[in-house]
């Protein structure tokens, strides 16, 4: 007996393509009507059908995609609010610096708050034995409040250095403060992070200038890993010309579902800035029709959402992703690159030591990477 086709939703062209994906991923067979042959991205009404026998199942998946949708816009008003702080982990280096000079732009704007964040005192110590116990104790007592008196005051005369910047370009809405803990680094920062629940965390990496070993910086390297806001890498080339003239942003995409989530949050920051996005995608075989279908889904979603703002998508052919990027970033002038960390296997070859080299547009380009 043949089976019954049924239809379980009624979209537009681009979301029911989307759905078409997921329960295609879920091994659900469908099939889409009501299409405009000519120009398929302006249909309304698109039909998905699937066999009557897959109902129950379609229908859960659509329901995880609703309630899932739901818990992205709270999560994305969440952040809204939570841009309102920035967090700046410094350790009084020149790439750290450099990093509180982005944030100070980006505050003003925002019309956000900035909290200092620095780790004085890291407590691997020595495992020599000692015969006097507590003389040891007391001793290290006094290494640690004196290296906090002298972090105090450091951080006391960046903070004046930093509210004079301010003053001199008349942005008069930025409030600085500063924390001091003593600990890892990496470990710090997090557990301060949990707790002060920042929009974005804005870090100096010291670039190819240290060579290529340290091309991104182990600290952070595990703030990114980690993190579960997004964090904007610094750096140490990149030179603050003033927040203005970071006009254009690379979002490179492989047509992950995290690429909405990832775009909503991106739009979050970078509204106010009035910059241009521009997603592109490296394919590294032939241009194919799927590819250009999930693009047209891509920016026909993110026009939904955003209808009053620029997107530029554009697939690339290269054999190579990263010499891809690097080339379409020196054709559109990018001041910027967006990643997700989903992509693990592309965030990682990005910072292997190993291919340093062919990453060399990454040391003065500032990247903004989100967790999803």
């Amino acid at each position: 007996m043949e089976e019954k086709i049924i239809t379980i939703a009624s979209y537009p062209y681009s979301r029911a393509q989307l759905l078409k994906g997921r329960l295609e991923a879920e091994g659900i067979e469908c099939f889409l009507s009501n299409l405009n042959l000519v120009q398929p991205d302006i249909s309304t009404g698109v039909k998905v059908k699937i066999h009557e026998v897959d109902a129950d199942r379609a229908f859960r998946i659509i329901n995880e995609i609703k309630d899932g949708y739901g818990k992205a816009k709270e999560q994305t008003v969440e952040l809204l609010k939570n841009v309102r702080r920035i967090l700046v982990p410094i350790d009084f280096s020149e790439p750290s610096l450099n990093a509180c000079n982005f944030a100070l732009g980006m505050a003003h704007k925002l019309k956000a708050e900035i909290k200092l964040f620095y780790t004085f005192f890291n407590p691997v110590v020595s495992s020599e034995p000692y015969l006097e116990g507590y003389s040891y104790q007391v001793n290290l007592n006094t290494v640690i409040d004196n290296l906090e008196k002298e972090a105090r005051l450091q951080m006391k005369s960046l903070k004046k250095q930093l509210k004079s910047y301010l003053e001199n370009e008349e942005f008069a809405n930025v409030k600085i403060s500063f924390k001091l803990d003593k600990g890892v680094p990496e470990d710090q920062i997090m557990q301060y992070s949990a707790s002060y629940n920042p929009g974005v965390i804005v870090m100096g990496t010291r670039g190819r200038a240290q060579g290529a070993i340290n091309l991104i910086g182990s600290v952070t390297k595990k703030i990114i890993q980690n993190a579960t806001v997004p964090v904007f890498i610094i750096p140490k080339q990149s030179i603050f010309l003033g927040i203005n003239y970071i006009n254009k942003v690379l979002y490179a995409t492989d047509f992950d579902e995290s690429d909405f989530k990832t775009l909503r949050k991106l739009m979050n920051l970078i509204r106010p800035f009035s910059m241009k996005i521009h997603c592109v995608h490296i394919a590294t075989d032939e241009e194919n029709s799927l590819d250009l279908a999930k693009m047209d889904s891509l920016k026909a979603h993110f026009q939904k959402e955003f209808d009053d703002y620029s997107l530029t998508c554009d697939i690339m052919k290269h054999k190579d992703v990263f010499q891809g990027l690097e080339d379409y970033i020196d054709e559109k002038d990018i001041d910027m690159i967006a990643l997700t960390t989903r992509k693990r296997g592309l965030i990682e070859r990005l910072f292997n030591p190993s291919l340093a080299r062919r990453m060399l547009f990454h040391t003065n380009i500032p990247l903004l990477v989100f967790h999803s």
